[in-house]
């Protein structure tokens, strides 16, 4: 199953993050998203800063529909930065991955 077919899954608490292994073969499956800090992070860039807010409501929808919140910033108007990191795993977990391959399937299809 592709990951942006997947359902974020409840975190269980102390469940530990996904080994640095795997996190190497999932950021392969999202294009676009690098490792920053341990975060997985990536930049969009908009012509216009109402594209850039339409993008932010986009991804808090999504976002809150499966229970996994990232952190976003917006700067200048028209980059929108979305990081994803598990906080109370101390890392990475399948759920990054997934809200990240949705974002980028949202962003592909629009």
């Amino acid at each position: 199953m592709e990951l942006a077919e997947k359902k974020c899954s409840a975190y269980k608490p102390g469940s530990p993050p996904i080994t640095r292994k795997d996190t190497v073969e999932l950021l392969k499956e999202v294009p676009g998203w690098s490792l920053e800090n341990g975060h997985l992070t990536r930049t969009f860039t908009f012509e216009k800063s109402d594209q850039s807010i339409a993008f932010l409501n986009d991804v808090l929808t999504m976002s809150t529909e499966e229970g996994h919140i990232p952190d976003l910033a917006m700067r200048e108007g028209r980059y929108v930065e979305v990081g994803y990191y598990s906080y109370p795993a101390g890392g990475l977990t399948l759920n990054d991955f997934i809200m990240a391959a949705k974002i980028n399937e949202r962003r592909v299809n629009e």
